[in-house]
């Protein structure tokens, strides 16, 4: 190769580098601009709601076949962020995440900087090193075994449930990997009714089908009740069907119930069934002595799910999954042995992409790692127990104000409430109504996207019988007490004519 041509490479590099610095020298001014507008709780809205035919038009959607200039692409990313919903505006109470943390938005710059594949030490080493460390951490935090624990980032917390049911496959199961259901396997799994909806996938997806996996029947805190549990496992050995997996709850999606672990694990091994934890939202509750008692036994587990980008304020995704006292059991489930990919050298331990169901393997434990670099184990302990404190405030105010109703004390960050307009206000029997208070409630939550200044999500609770209602999460790390008085009036502004 000539040194012109190699001249020629290195300029364009350059190229890039000279591109980049124009676009980071006009975007970051707008992306910090963004950031502080959110400060401004009265003047911003969360979202600037457009119906989807007119978004298209205002966006600019379709995709031309000639290449823009970057002064086009800016003028883009101008709209992106007009049109997109503020997560990290303090009344955005929607969703089990909220933002994000300035040093997880550098790294995941980063990310995309270094651009590699998190499967083998050749090509991550320092990302490799990065997630062993914060797998290392976390399983410190929920208390599974040191010698024994394994784990793996995985895109999501519904990806790692999936991994987990794997797991408990093959360690039930190991003939299955090669060779597929036999019909005299009869397995059988177990999950809370008010369980993630995950669950259901990954049965249909390790091939025992969604009516594979059982619902146990919860409280109305979302916790599954134990008694119920021991009868469903008995029925199912009585029919001939084999037991393998029970999920458990370490806050539910919609109540945030933490299940009974401690009595769980004693009912799964009277059966000798693997017990997982899905702790994907719950998984800040282990910082806090607070939540102590609630979280009693979740170390018993054999695998645990857990989500960084939920209720430890990380860029989506932030996800794991571990086990312990299965040492080997990921890569004896998962691997499959590419050639091309994973050889035989010293730092074959390294590579951990083997022991995963990925080939492409994101570099999420670059903000894991900054995050708790930045903020330490203390960090995440001031960020869970300052949204404890903003629930203590709203339960508070909500059973004394008439104008609306608690659906259950909660046991984490989620508060469960109907708003109550002056026509149910006076109702001694809410059940009579519940069909008004379920559209009341469904109205009421349209009016305010429509109206933009706040955002909080709706759920019914169909095993109990109960409407929608509104579940609001306490998460951001910016959200006060004046949040949650402006929250009830708002509701009272937008819904006291329904």
């Amino acid at each position: 190769m000539s040194n012109r041509n190699m001249e020629g490479k290195r300029q364009a590099v350059l190229d890039q580098a000279d591109e980049l610095e124009q676009l980071l020298a006009k975007v970051t001014p707008r992306v910090v601009e963004y950031i502080r507008q959110n400060a401004d709780v009265d003047g911003s809205k969360v979202v600037e709601y457009v119906p989807p035919e007119e978004l298209k038009s205002k966006m600019g959607i379709e995709l031309p076949e000639e290449g823009t200039g970057t002064d086009e692409i800016v003028e883009r990313i101008d709209r992106v962020l007009k049109y997109s919903v503020r997560t990290g505006h303090p009344r955005f109470l929607d969703k089990l995440y909220a933002g994000s943390d300035p040093v997880g938005q550098v790294s995941e710059f980063l990310t995309a900087v270094v651009n590699t594949n998190v499967y083998t030490y050749a090509v991550a080493p320092v990302f490799t090193l990065m997630e062993l460390e914060v797998l290392r951490k976390v399983a410190a935090v929920v208390g599974f075994d040191d010698a024994t624990m394994e784990g793996m980032l995985v895109p999501g917390g519904s990806f790692a449930n999936f991994v987990a049911m794997v797991a408990a496959r093959h360690h039930a199961f190991p003939h299955v990997r090669m060779d597929g259901w036999k019909p005299d396997d009869k397995p059988i799994a177990f999950c809370p009714e008010q369980a993630h909806y995950s669950l259901k996938r990954a049965a249909m997806m390790v091939g025992i089908g969604m009516n594979g996996i059982v619902g146990v029947k919860c409280d109305r805190k979302g916790r599954m009740i134990v008694s119920e549990l021991d009868a469903a496992l008995e029925k199912a050995v009585a029919e001939g069907k084999k037991p393998f997996f029970v999920s458990t709850s370490a806050g539910s999606t919609v109540m945030g119930g933490f299940d009974p672990f401690v009595e769980i694990r004693q009912v799964c091994d009277k059966y000798n069934v693997w017990m997982h934890v899905d702790a994907a939202w719950g998984i800040a509750s282990k910082f806090t002595p607070r939540m102590e008692q609630t979280t009693a036994g979740l170390e018993l587990a054999d695998s645990c799910t857990w989500d960084g980008h939920k209720s430890l304020g990380m860029p989506i995704f932030a996800a794991a999954v571990m086990t312990q006292k299965h040492q080997g059991l990921f890569h004896a489930a998962n691997s499959s042995s590419a050639d091309y990919l994973f050889h035989s050298h010293e730092q074959v331990s390294y590579d951990l992409g083997d022991m995963t169901l990925q080939c492409g393997r994101r570099a999420d434990s670059i903000k894991m790692w900054f995050a708790w670099l930045r903020h330490g184990t203390q960090g995440f302990r001031d960020r869970i127990e300052k949204a404890l404190d903003i629930v203590d405030y709203m339960v508070a105010r909500i059973k004394a104000d008439p104008r609306f109703k608690l659906v259950e004390d909660p046991m984490y960050t989620n508060v469960c409430f109907w708003y109550l307009p002056p026509s149910l206000r006076d109702t001694e029997d809410l059940t009579s109504v519940y069909p008004k208070l379920g559209t009341v409630t469904s109205t009421l939550c349209r009016r305010m996207q429509e109206a933009g200044t706040m955002l909080v999500n709706i759920n019914p609770l169909g095993d109990h019988g109960l409407p929608h209602f509104f579940r609001l999460i306490i998460n951001n790390t910016t959200v006060t007490t004046g949040d949650m008085d402006f929250v009830l009036e708002e509701m009272d502004r937008l819904g006291s004519s329904l």
